[in-house]
């Protein structure tokens, strides 16, 4: 749409200063995209017609607005389903790689485009079948059944920024003489939610702040002594505030 003066002017007639301050006021706006001075002159608040409109990414879970990010995914979420954590890809769970050996974990993570200083937190919540593991241990190699164990912990850029002091264990399914897993039918967990044993909710909420401009990638990653581990039930979310 073009500008459109809202005073016009024919020969032999007076101008005033209002007329051609109107002018100016009705320039002003157009150039402003309609927001109008007065909305930012009278109060520090402006109106929500003036607000940046969100921009939404239904896949990934995001949204971006003026004041910052919102993001959630749960294993509900299109295309996302189970997840999995596995010592096939941290070393085989040998005896000889502690907890050092980070990879992350399948569709649990968010990636933002940062435009100035930001705080915030990362939400997380998992509920974990660990095992049944029953590969005969071998010295050097792998981990006694009983002993073998799978960690799951946020992360910031990269597994290598990983927060050990967050990370969540879970013992193998199998334990000692199958104690922790049906030996018959039906199969599955024989206790649900045992306090160190392989089956039960982890959760968990970290800090992230930062400075600038920048692309910032927040997730889960997992050290896994246990040649499988089920996420079936997971979610994870992200609120992230300008500063």
């Amino acid at each position: 749409m073009s500008y459109s003066p809202p005073n016009s002017f024919s020969a032999g007639t007076a101008i005033t200063a209002a007329s051609l301050e109107g002018n100016q006021e009705a320039l002003r706006l157009y150039l402003h995209e309609q927001v109008n001075a007065s909305d930012f002159q009278t109060s520090q608040w402006i109106e929500t017609r003036h607000l940046q409109p969100p921009v939404l990414e239904p896949f990934t879970g995001t949204q971006h607005g003026i004041s910052g990010h919102l993001a959630g995914q749960s294993m509900e979420g299109t295309g996302l389903q189970l997840t999995f954590c596995t010592s096939y890809l941290t070393g085989q769970g040998r005896t000889g790689i502690e907890p050092d050996t980070w990879l992350v974990i399948p569709n649990t993570s968010f990636q933002v485009s940062i435009r100035r200083g930001y705080r915030g937190f990362f939400h997380w919540w998992m509920e974990l079948e660990h095992g049944p593991d029953n590969v005969p241990a071998v010295s050097g190699e792998n981990y006694a059944i009983d002993e073998r164990l799978n960690y799951v912990a946020p992360y910031l850029g990269n597994p290598s920024g990983v927060d050990k002091t967050a990370a969540q264990e879970g013992q193998n399914h199998q334990g000692s003489g199958g104690v922790y897993w049906q030996t018959g039918t039906p199969i599955g967990a024989k206790i649900a939610y045992p306090g160190a044993a392989g089956y039960g909710q982890r959760d968990g909420c970290m800090q992230v702040t930062g400075n600038g401009a920048q692309t910032l990638t927040v997730g889960l990653c997992h050290y896994s002594q246990i040649d499988r581990v089920a996420c079936v039930n997971w979610g994870i979310a992200l609120e992230l505030f300008y500063i």
